[in-house]
């Protein structure tokens, strides 16, 4: 049935003349639109509109087909949400990656009932006590509208208070595409180029990890080939993806909000990887992200996106990318979704804002550039670095800390701030936001944490080691291998007279062999002058970055040992070719009279026994109180 626009019926009242008649109606066909139509096809129903049609496997919620101008965007189907769980607390060896049994599908937008604007489709999967299934009850939604380019998915996970305990470490969306179409990935400005094959994967040669393969065919033949050389702060990182430059097409992932998204702004990701694998992650176990543990007795759930999956198309990969972020901010200005029908998904009436201005008030460092303001909202009595249960909201404040947060979900909140340039972050308790709400909390005076005056620093506090050598290209892989070659005598950094991105090292490494043995553990040695004699109390301030599980950094100070790192987190970051995970400030207090006039150095000892474990500096700084 051919649609004709009302205001082109009212014009053929009016006219007499059947020459324009006809050019109108021949201008209505060539810009009429059909509206959204669900297909049931019994095993499996299609979503289409005028630019996509999306096959959906009614038994699994597998995503068996999206076509855009005539071409199969996806390859090999597969389990598209994917969880990897266990009940162990303390061993990750028995997986749960199985959703319930009991699965049940059903029409929740119907296009019939709203002249074709919105399809969406739901698959339910009920727990059953079945201990080999994961403990939730799981809502999988796909939702199609009439302008759509593509094609959005969200998810409703329930964890029942009569449920079984479990541990969550990873929440992700996989598809794979067509790798006979899409040879083209994009993360961001610094990673974008043609891929290896599968076929080069598989016939590649195993380095120190398993992920790792060094290319013998192929365009990056001599490359290694590393998935976590695409992880990117998912935040922000508007969108990534995979395009084709023989069919010049792209597909996207773009996610409007990143409430649902573990971490806060700062949170590490894998987006992707060879054979045409798109990711998107909710819940990252990786760089230092918790996993989500659930105890008997509680009453949990969260709603996960929409997200959407983004075609288009372009003359090259750089046009369809920069159309994709332009295609981001418009799905950004759109969120909350008014088309999203759900109680645990509240709209934009009934959200709040909060609004103020974060000043920063360092009398001893008065002249300190600042920048890269973020400010955000986290549930109360949680590190927000490793909170992943709940929401959070964050903006980026202007250059005077003026902000503005929009569509809040109702309740109880502590407001944070960080910037590059200040050591530690604000906070304040107890935000109350309400449904529909507007609150303005004036000018809040962020006075950063010191223990007396600075002596030197070493780096910018900026929650990552990308000033350091190497940080400007980390996500090559295997460059901690490099370490004994480019500083043979350790990293002798001299305060005044060394430049930090070539003097200090990214990451500080064991020494590593050519088989991945550990030969050796390493010392890096802080030199500096003082004019006279010091008294009082001085305080070495660590921000550490990255680490793996149980590693200690012993400290002396002029040969007297001045304290140690305690054992730190495991974030995991240096042997995924990451430059930040998670931000661990250490602080080592001393007497002052320590310090010699003249020459002093600070040594900081390494001595693991398995190569993978590293640790990156976000910044070191020396400050000295010396008022007693």
């Amino acid at each position: 049935m051919l649609y004709v626009p009302k205001h082109l019926l009212m014009i053929k009242k009016s006219l007499k003349n059947p020459f324009l008649l006809a050019i109108i109606f021949i201008t209505s066909i060539g810009y009429s639109q059909k509206g959204v139509a669900i297909n049931d096809q019994g095993t499996t129903v299609i979503l289409s509109n005028d630019f996509v049609q999306v096959t959906l496997n009614k038994k699994s919620a597998y995503i068996s087909s999206i076509k855009y101008k005539g071409l199969e965007m996806v390859g090999k189907q597969r389990a598209n949400w994917n969880i990897v769980a266990t009940t162990d607390e303390f061993h990750d060896d028995e997986k749960l990656v199985q959703f319930s049994k009991k699965m049940s599908y059903s029409i929740r937008t119907n296009p019939s009932e709203n002249n074709g604007e919105r399809a969406e489709v739901s698959f339910k999967f009920k727990y059953e006590n079945d201990t080999t299934t994961i403990p939730l009850d799981i809502d999988l939604r796909f939702t199609l509208g009439k302008q759509d380019k593509g094609v959005y998915l969200s998810a409703y996970f329930h964890h029942r208070p009569d449920y079984p305990k479990f541990k969550l470490g990873q929440g992700r969306m996989i598809v794979e595409l067509n790798p006979t179409i899409f040879d083209f990935y994009t993360v961001d400005a610094n990673r974008k180029q043609k891929m290896a094959s599968a076929f080069d994967v598989e016939n590649g040669i195993k380095r120190n990890v398993k992920e790792a393969k060094l290319l013998t065919t192929g365009i990056r033949k001599g490359e290694v080939e590393h998935k976590y050389d695409y992880s990117a702060i998912l935040a922000q990182t508007p969108t990534w993806g995979w395009t084709s430059t023989q069919k010049n097409i792209g597909f996207w992932v773009i996610n409007p909000s990143f409430e649902y998204i573990n971490g806060g702004p700062t949170q590490v990701g894998n987006t992707g990887h060879v054979e045409a694998i798109l990711l998107n992650h909710w819940q990252d176990g990786h760089y230092g992200g918790t996993a989500l543990k659930f105890n008997p007795n509680e009453d949990w759930n969260k709603f996960i996106g929409p997200f959407y999956f983004y075609c288009n198309s372009g003359a090259n990969s750089d046009l369809m990318w920069n159309d994709a972020i332009e295609e981001s901010k418009k799905q950004q200005l759109q969120w909350p979704f008014s088309w999203v029908k759900d109680k645990e998904y509240p709209l934009k009436q009934e959200r709040g804002t909060l609004e103020g201005q974060i000043k920063i008030n360092d009398s001893l460092t008065p002249t300190t550039a600042i920048s890269n303001i973020w400010v955000g909202l986290a549930t109360m009595d949680t590190n927000w670095q490793y909170e992943g249960k709940n929401y959070q909201f964050w903006v980026h404040a202007d250059a005077n800390g003026t902000f503005t947060i929009p569509n809040i979900r109702a309740g109880k909140y502590n407001l944070y701030a960080f910037a590059d340039g200040i050591l530690g972050e604000f906070k304040k308790t107890a935000i109350t936001i309400t449904s529909g709400s507007k609150l303005d909390i004036g000018t809040q005076i962020w006075t950063p944490i010191r223990y007396g005056k600075q002596l030197w620093e070493i780096g910018i506090p900026n929650r990552s080691a990308s000033e350091f050598k190497h940080g400007d290209h980390y996500w090559q892989w295997g460059l901690y291998m490099l370490y004994p070659k480019e500083f043979p005598n350790d990293v002798n950094f001299t305060i005044g007279k060394s430049d930090w991105s070539k003097d200090w090292n990214y990451c500080q490494p064991t020494v590593i062999d050519a088989d991945y043995t550990v030969v050796g553990g390493t010392k890096w040695n802080v030199n500096f002058d003082l004019a006279e004699q010091k008294k009082g109390k001085g305080t070495l301030r660590l921000a550490i970055c990255g680490s793996r599980k149980g590693e200690i950094i012993y400290v002396t100070l002029n040969g007297k040992p001045i304290g140690n790192t305690g054992h730190l987190p495991e974030m995991g970051v240096m042997h995924r070719d990451g430059i930040r995970g998670k931000e661990v400030e250490i602080n080592l207090v001393f007497d002052a009279q320590l310090l010699q006039k003249g020459k002093n150095t600070i040594q900081l000892s390494f001595d693991a026994k398995k190569w993978p474990f590293g640790v990156l500096y976000d910044y070191l700084r020396l400050e000295l109180d010396d008022s007693k």
